[in-house]
This record gives C-alpha cells, sequence and structure tokens, in this order.
C-alpha cells in the first residue's frame, strides 16, 4: 500500500512519523516544556489501535493534530521544528521505533535495527552537534540518554552506533515516565517477538511508522498557536499563554543550554510562582498597559512586540515583572510593603468586592506610578474608591460588568497619566454607552431589586455593618431573611404572598447573623427574632434592628430599605 492510501483524510499536511521523521529536520520540544507523562494507560491505547490495523479489523488511524514553528536555523545544519502541541504523540511513537531496534538487535537483526536507526532516530550525517532527530525538553533528556544508552548496548550495536550518535547535555532525573515508558515498550515488543516472532515486531513497527497519522501544520508565527489549538479542540492538554512566552523566551538561547537553566531557575520558576494559580491571566491586562488596542487573538503578537528585539530573557523577564505587585494586590489582596495603610484599605474594598478584571489594565498603572512615587497617596486612594462605587453602583442596580474593558483599556492615556478622582470620573461619564446610575436608580433598586442573589451580597451587608460601628467577623456570615423566605401562618398573619413575593430578598429584609443563630432561629415569629437579635448578636445592624422596629411588616421593611439607600448612595457616591 502506498503511503497516500493510507490516509485517513485529503489535507495535503496529513502526513505519519516516517514521513515526518526520515526528513533532515529536528522535532525539538521547547526547553521548559512540560515533561513526557503518558502512562501505560495511553500506551496501551496506541497500541490497541496499531492491533486493529495489523488483524486487518481498518486500514489506518487519525491522531489528530500536531502544531509546531519552525525556529530559523543555518541551512547547512538540520532545520529545528519546535513542537507546539503533540510532544506526547510524537515522542512515543519515537520510543516504539527506538525500543523496536532495540529488541531487533538483540534478537539478531542487526541490519534492520540499523536501517530504523538511520531513518528515523538519528541524522548520520551530522557530527556538529546533537543529531537526535528528537531533542527533548530539559526535564527528560537524562531519561532521554538513558533509553539511547540501552539502545547502543542492545545486540552488536554498540561500537557502530556509539561512535555515530551524538546525544543533548544530560539535565532532568534518571528516572521517571520517560524511561519508564521505553521500558515497557521494550518489555512487550520482546513478548510479541517471542509468541510471534521477528515479522510481527516489523509489521507493528510499519504501521507505527506509517498508519498512524497526523496533520502536521507549520505556524507561520508562534502566537497563533493558542488559537489554532483551541479551534482544533484537541482533547490534550491546554496550552497557555504562559506556555508560549515561555518557549519564546527560552528559543533565544536554545543553544547554550547551562545559560538557559540557569534563567529558568533563578529567573523565570520564581517570576511563574509569584504568579501561581494567576500566571496566565497576568499576560492580557499586562500587554494591555503597553498597548490599550490588543485583543486577546493578538496577545501573543502584543508581548513580542514588548519586549522588541531584545535576545536576553533575563530583561524580556525584568520587563514581564514590573506589573506583578500590583497584578497579586488585585487578585488576592497580597499587598508590598510601600503601600500605605490609606491604599491596603482601599484596595481591600475592590478585593473584597469582587471587581471585573476590566479594571485591571488602569488599576496595576496605578499602583505601579504611586509605588515609584509619580502618583500621591491621595489621588490614588481617591481613584480606587471612584472605580468602587462606579462598580458598586453599577450592580446594584443589576447591570452586567460588560463594556468596561472599553474604559479602562484606555483610561490611563485618557487622564494623561495625571490620575485623580475628577478626571477619572469625567471619562467614565463621557461614555454615554456605559452607564453609571444616578441615586434615584440606586434608591429604586435597593427597594425593589433582589439583592439577595447578587454576587455582592455579602460585601453589600459588610460594608452597612461596617458604618454602623460594628467589628465584622472575619469569616463569612450567614444572611439572615428576617420575614422567612418561606412564609408559615404566623408569618401570614402580618403579609401578603405577594408582599412577601415582592420584598424577601431586598436588603431591608436582610441581615448579616452567625450561622448558629441563622439555624436556630430560622421561621419563628418576628417577637422571638427580636429578643434574640438584641440579646445575643454579635452585629450592630440586628441589634440596632430590634431596638427600632417592634413589629416586621411592609411598612418597617420598605422603612429600613429607603434609610439604606439613603445611606448607600452616600456611602457609594457618584
Amino acid at each position: 500500500m502506498s503511503l497516500s492510501a493510507s490516509k485517513v483524510t485529503d489535507n495535503t499536511h496529513e502526513m505519519s512519523f516516517h514521513e515526518l521523521f526520515s526528513q533532515t529536520t529536528q522535532i525539538t520540544i521547547p526547553l521548559f516544556q512540560r515533561e513526557y507523562v503518558w502512562t501505560e494507560k495511553q500506551l496501551k491505547r496506541m497500541f490497541e489501535e496499531i492491533d486493529i490495523i495489523n488483524n486487518g479489523e481498518d486500514a489506518n488511524r487519525f491522531l489528530g493534530a500536531v502544531i509546531a514553528v519552525r525556529r530559523n536555523a543555518n541551512p547547512a545544519e538540520p532545520q529545528p521544528y519546535e513542537i507546539v502541541d503533540g510532544q506526547q504523540r510524537l515522542s512515543t511513537l519515537f520510543l516504539i521505533v527506538m525500543a523496536a531496534a532495540a529488541v531487533a538487535a538483540k534478537n539478531k537483526d542487526s541490519d534492520y535495527a540499523k536501517g530504523l536507526i538511520n531513518t528515523n532516530i538519528i541524522i548520520e550525517w551530522w557530527q556538529n552537534g546533537v543529531n537526535t532527530k528528537l531533542y527533548p525538553s530539559f526535564a527528560d533528556r537524562n531519561q532521554f540518554s538513558e533509553a539511547f544508552k540501552l539502545l547502543i548496548n542492545s545486540g552488536d550495536l554498540s561500537a557502530w552506533l556509539g561512535a555515530k550518535v551524538k546525544l543533548p547535555e544530560s539535565t532532568g532525573a534518571k528516572t521517571g515516565k520517560y524511561i519508564n515508558q521505553f521500558n515497557k515498550i521494550k518489555s512487550i515488543l520482546q513478548k510479541r517477538v517471542n509468541d510471534y516472532g521477528i515479522d510481527h515486531l516489523k509489521s507493528i513497527v510499519s504501521i507505527a511508522q506509517t498508519k498512524l497519522t497526523f496533520v502536521f501544520i507549520l505556524l507561520k508565527d508562534p502566537s497563533t498557536a493558542t488559537t489554532v489549538f483551541e479551534g482544533l479542540n484537541d482533547p490534550g492538554m491546554p496550552i497557555g499563554i504562559g506556555d508560549l512566552v515561555r518557549n519564546e523566551v527560552f528559543s533565544k538561547i536554545s543553544h547554550d543550554p547551562n545559560l538557559a537553566q540557569s534563567i529558568h531557575r533563578d529567573l523565570w520558576l520564581p517570576f511563574k510562582n509569584k504568579l501561581g494559580e494567576h500566571f496566565d491571566k497576568y499576560f492580557f491586562p499586562y500587554a494591555l498597559i503597553h498597548d490599550q488596542n490588543l485583543n486577546t487573538s493578538d496577545l501573543f503578537r502584543g508581548l513580542r512586540k514588548i519586549w522588541g528585539d531584545t535576545s536576553k530573557p533575563d530583561l524580556i523577564i525584568e520587563k514581564l515583572e514590573i506589573f506583578t505587585k500590583a497584578y497579586l494586590a488585585l487578585c488576592n489582596g497580597s499587598y508590598p510593603s510601600g503601600y500605605s495603610k490609606g491604599v491596603k484599605e482601599a484596595m481591600d474594598k475592590l478585593v473584597f468586592s469582587r471587581c471585573p478584571t476590566s479594571v485591571y489594565p488602569f488599576v496595576m498603572r496605578l499602583l505601579n506610578e504611586y509605588t515609584i512615587g509619580n502618583v500621591s497617596e491621595k489621588d490614588t486612594i481617591d481613584c480606587i474608591l471612584v472605580i468602587e462605587s462606579f462598580m458598586i453602583r453599577r450592580a446594584i442596580a443589576g447591570l452586567e460588568p460588560t463594556g468596561l474593558l472599553g474604559i479602562f483599556r484606555s483610561a490611563w492615556d485618557a487622564v494623561n497619566g495625571k490620575p485623580s478622582a475628577k478626571s477619572l470620573s469625567e471619562i467614565i461619564n463621557k461614555r454615554n454607552t456605559v452607564e453609571w446610575p444616578d441615586d434615584s436608580r440606586i434608591k429604586d433598586s435597593i427597594l425593589r431589586r433582589n439583592m439577595y442573589s447578587t454576587h455582592l451580597r455579602q460585601y453589600l451587608l459588610k460594608e452597612y455593618e461596617l458604618s454602623l460601628g460594628s467589628d465584622v467577623p472575619k469569616n463569612e456570615f450567614w444572611i439572615e431573611h428576617i420575614m422567612p423566605q418561606t412564609l408559615n401562618d404566623e408569618w401570614r398573619k402580618v403579609i401578603t404572598d405577594r408582599d412577601h413575593d415582592d420584598l424577601k430578598h431586598t436588603w431591608g429584609n436582610l441581615i448579616p447573623l452567625t450561622q448558629e443563630m441563622n439555624q436556630s432561629i430560622s421561621q419563628s415569629s418576628y417577637i422571638i427574632k427580636k429578643k434574640e437579635f438584641e440579646k445575643n448578636s454579635v452585629f450592630a445592624s440586628a441589634r440596632n434592628l430590634s431596638k427600632e422596629y417592634s413589629d416586621w411588616t411592609k411598612k418597617e421593611i420598605l422603612e429600613r430599605s429607603e434609610k439604606i439607600a439613603d445611606w448607600a448612595v452616600i456611602r457609594w457616591k457618584k
């Protein structure tokens, strides 16, 4: 059967392992790409595919897409293809062919073994550097070398192959999934030879070489890798923007593995670990600070433009780190020592209210400029409180946080780098398509809207509690419906079903309580609740309620809501 006949699609870029690995190319895994992770489970599945073809049940199998980037190289040298996605599949096929060569040599078929090695395993003519056709990541190179040593020492290959192969520098652990998988494959293939003979081995290898095909996508620009990956809906591990950045940064010094390891250990890993779970999400607001016109599809291209022509990874990482402290302050309230008490208190409000990420580019720039002394403490605090007011008012009114990125991606330039409450407020107010609700809308929303279901319910009740001089417990409190969510006969004496439906989730009917008290009073009458609030509640709003209201009907709920509304429009001024 011809190679074309073994293909599944009409795509001209569909190819087999043999077609890719018989070229004078070097398939490289980016230096700090994740290590080989396939286990016996995935290997078993691949052998099942091979056996289905070998048994005549199918002619071929399609393995999906392999995505690569061509790196610039001297035309006289092997051409490097850097694998963006497909590492696990290609590495496993490479291990199968390697292990088959070892088993064949052990079973005295050295000519077949040498043919496999020269065709798919090494670039025989290249002797000025690493000449293995697969160039693994740092994490796997030691195990890769160990596997090659086992191959070299198989049968009578030692004198021949030992002189030809130029292995990568050994880095990473000597043991792990890579070498374990190689040994497992060798064991499987040797058993097949024992059971069915050497021709069965050759049949398996031929299938692995030519009938497990994939579409090979060679990108013009590595910045498109994420988009292509998502579009193909590959079932493997997602490619993050951080992976692309790392690969690009270290491709500049791939010729110097010792330097790359040093920078990766001393600069890149601390940078990544500092950001933790927020790592991938950092790059978009960071890039918007430098170029307000970027969108997510242009993100990687924009990042490359930011670091320009520099070929020094340490300088690139230094640039990337500039806004990490401000970013983490927004993500989790982790403040550097340089922030004043006032700035920390203002930031606490943004963090606890879970402000949308659309404000990040402006606030990150603001905090950084404050840290280096270009913006005053007062203007920093005022701008943070303006943003909080804007966001809280929109949330109270039930407005979705859409369209906000358009404001905050360009806000720094719009205030000419001189932020203040006045200048920022003017920028927000100029956006006629993005509402900043006025006092009447806020008051009406507090009287009528369901505040219990808003994601800000804890924050709103906490802020009101603090305004009464109460110390709010650090742990999240429970929210009590004074008029309960489900009416019993006693409550139906004081309120109608319709009024209950309209008012049960409004702010006036909600107070914070401890879990124990909330569960103990549940659907009790207001008389019982009132006594409990007055004697035992740690919350000022509950104690005040018991003193101010002798009954709890529609009239009292609306009265309390109006009182809260009058406070709210002052607390979150427009």
